[in-house]
């Protein structure tokens, strides 16, 4: 018999929900987990003597138990690659991974520009040279091993000397050494996440030679990697850096005609290799049977094609991974929690990002929403705090995520590594009306009379999704609250880039931004000064001194506490407000078996090797014998 319960319930279960993974040994072995359980309490408070406002918090408390875990044995099927999968295996030709498309067309950010204009398809068809496992800690990929140099500055990467590429050539350090050259050298937007690397800021500005950048092959299998100063982070750069072949880049002729995306010219250097390629259609990967790298996979066939979605193409099988969040639909989240099968399947996932609002506070002119030029309001740091404090953020987050998300204080998300609860007690983070209107008054713009219509430029927030919806409740609460008008413009991705990043023309802008490696520099490097090569529209030249400084210290916790102060003044500039943290609800089948499925020392389940920011999401992992779906729907 069946039992429904709450959101608030689901959410607690969920966390705690029966480990569906495997181990490697074949003995029985036991686990014991910590897992940390989201509870949200409903909190009444009087505001002014005028309203009842019912605010939600989210806790978590720590829970230990003990799970006996008893692995397969490897003699199941013997794979393509030459080793047997686990006794409980499918059949090999249902060892498939199906996914919809993600950046096929030749994708953006931390892809390396894409790597020839490449399909992602799970990093299959490259080694990057670090990546994390399933705790969220750094582990070698196309790297074995690493030393820094006393000083801090060198890093010394032990390549794998018997990985090679599918044509035959062997993968050595100058292989390494051309792919972030000509990433840097390519007008590379995320180019910023390798500015701790010597030179890489003026390599992407074009002032100095890529052979200026600090990467050197010291012999073919030694890689060395330069920085501006100290960086204890630094192999965690590495979770995005892909290696791509120089030679097949030259008999591609670059990217200009996509030829190296032909599969018959493929060049791989991972566990697989592009077999179809249709833009737009069709993408498949089969196991590369040259591949001499230490990546194990069970999977034998990666596809990427346009498929349904929706909670019922999850639970018919058409989707093999489903999340869920403050834009899901009501009636999905009453599915859920009314299907024990589906609770069982489902994971809470950690806060991994952050949503924030940004202010134009370099450009001494702005452009107005109907194309006239003016004095930049946004300079005053009266004026910024008067549109932090204008936000009831606790009210907002709490009534648009559904839960789903915690208020941010700062940028770094809630439980991430050197998180502050200190920043809430901030005066930028105090919602305050007439606060905000006197601070209005002071910048000369009472009642908001006189102050410039403004473009608010969002990136890519769907229709009816929680982060369109927060930034139309935002423009209400300033309309209301300061009497200030503001249109609500969602952009595509490379049209927002170019406004609020490149050109920093935007002079009001709100985005999300995720982790990349588990260290508060994933966050905290991205707000460094724009005269210095910094993302955003703001020439903070002191702080980032000020942040540098505290960033290259090599012992742990006097960094941490440095890097406390620095978090803390970001916020106090107001030339952003951090307004939430996001966290879903991941579901999987419970026949997806593997060591890269059970719960890792924080407690958590990834449908995958490492979480937020692994790319290699397939690998550790199988689909099962078991019939544990079998009355799903029933």
């Amino acid at each position: 018999m069946s039992t429904k319960i709450n959101r608030r319930q689901f959410l607690a279960a969920a966390g705690i929900s029966a480990v569906g993974g495997l181990l490697a040994a074949c003995a029985p072995t036991t686990v014991v987990v910590k897992e940390t359980q989201l509870v949200q309490q409903e909190v009444t408070k009087v505001v002014e003597q005028t309203s009842v406002v019912k605010e939600t918090s989210v806790v978590q408390q720590e829970v230990t138990k003990v799970v006996e875990v008893t692995a397969a044995p490897l003699t199941g099927p013997m794979g393509t690659r030459g080793y047997n999968l686990p006794a409980d295996a499918l059949p090999l030709e249902q060892q498939v991974i199906k996914s919809t498309f993600g950046n096929v067309g030749g994708g953006y950010g931390h892809l390396m520009e894409s790597i020839y204009n490449r399909a992602f398809g799970y990093n299959a068809g490259y080694e990057q040279l670090v990546t994390m496992d399933q705790n969220l800690d750094n582990i070698g990929v196309g790297a074995l091993s690493w030393t820094v140099s006393d000083d801090g500055l060198n890093w010394d990467f032990k390549l794998n000397d018997k990985l090679v590429w599918s044509d035959g050539k062997p993968v050595v350090a100058s292989d390494w050494v051309f792919t972030l050259q000509r990433s840097l050298a390519n007008s590379y937007d995320f180019a910023w996440f390798y500015f701790d690397i010597k030179n890489a800021a003026k390599v992407a500005a074009k002032e100095l030679d890529p052979k200026e950048l600090g990467i050197s092959a010291v012999d073919d299998y030694t890689l060395r990697i330069t920085t501006e100063a100290p960086t204890p982070y630094l192999p965690g750069l590495g979770t995005w850096f892909c290696v791509g072949s120089p030679a097949a880049y030259e008999n591609s002729l670059g990217e200009t005609n996509n030829a190296y995306l032909d599969p018959a010219k493929y060049v791989s250097c991972g566990p697989f290799t592009l077999t179809k390629f249709e833009r737009g259609v069709l993408t498949e990967w089969l196991p590369n049977t040259k591949y001499t790298g230490n990546r194990i996979n069970y999977i034998e066939k990666i596809t990427e094609t346009p498929l349904p979605t929706g909670i019922a193409a999850y639970m018919s099988g058409d989707l093999q991974g489903y999340n869920m969040g403050g834009d899901s639909a009501p009636a999905e989240l009453m599915l859920v929690q009314a299907n024990p099968l589906l609770r069982a399947e489902s994971h809470p996932q950690p806060p991994s990002s952050t949503d924030y609002l940004g202010f134009n506070a370099l450009q001494p002119k702005l452009m107005t929403s109907d194309g006239k030029e003016v004095d930049n309001p946004f300079l005053n740091i009266d004026v910024r705090m008067a549109f932090c404090k204008a936000i009831d953020k606790d009210a907002l987050v709490g009534q648009i995520y559904k839960g789903f998300a915690y208020p941010s204080y700062g940028v770094l998300p809630y439980g991430f590594p050197n998180y502050n609860t200190a920043l809430k007690d901030l005066d930028v983070n105090k919602f305050d009306v007439a606060a905000a209107q006197a601070l209005m008054t002071k910048a000369g713009f009472e009642g908001g009379k006189g102050f410039p219509k403004f473009e608010f430029w969002l990136r890519q927030f769907a229709a009816g999704g929680a982060g369109l919806a927060m930034a139309q409740a935002i423009q209400a609460r300033w309309k209301e609250n300061l009497g200030v008008d503001v249109d609500v413009k969602n952009a595509d991705f490379q049209g927002f880039t170019q406004a609020a990043f490149t050109d920093k023309t935007a002079a009001i802008y709100y985005v999300n931004y995720g982790q990349d490696y588990y260290d508060p520099a994933t966050f905290l490097n991205v707000f460094k000064a724009s005269s210095l090569g910094g993302r955003h529209p703001y020439d903070n030249a002191e702080w980032t001194a000020a942040y540098n400084a505290a960033n290259s210290v090599m012992d742990p916790p006097k960094r941490f506490e440095m890097l406390k102060k620095s978090e803390q003044e970001l916020s106090e500039s107001a030339a952003w407000f951090f307004m939430s943290g996001a966290f879903g609800i991941a579901l999987w089948p419970c026949n997806l078996a593997g060591p890269s499925t059970t719960p890792n020392k924080y407690g958590y389940q990834f449908n995958g090797g490492g979480g937020p920011g692994c790319t290699h999401s397939w690998e550790g992992q199988y689909w099962s014998n078991s019939t544990c779906r079998e009355n799903l729907g029933k």
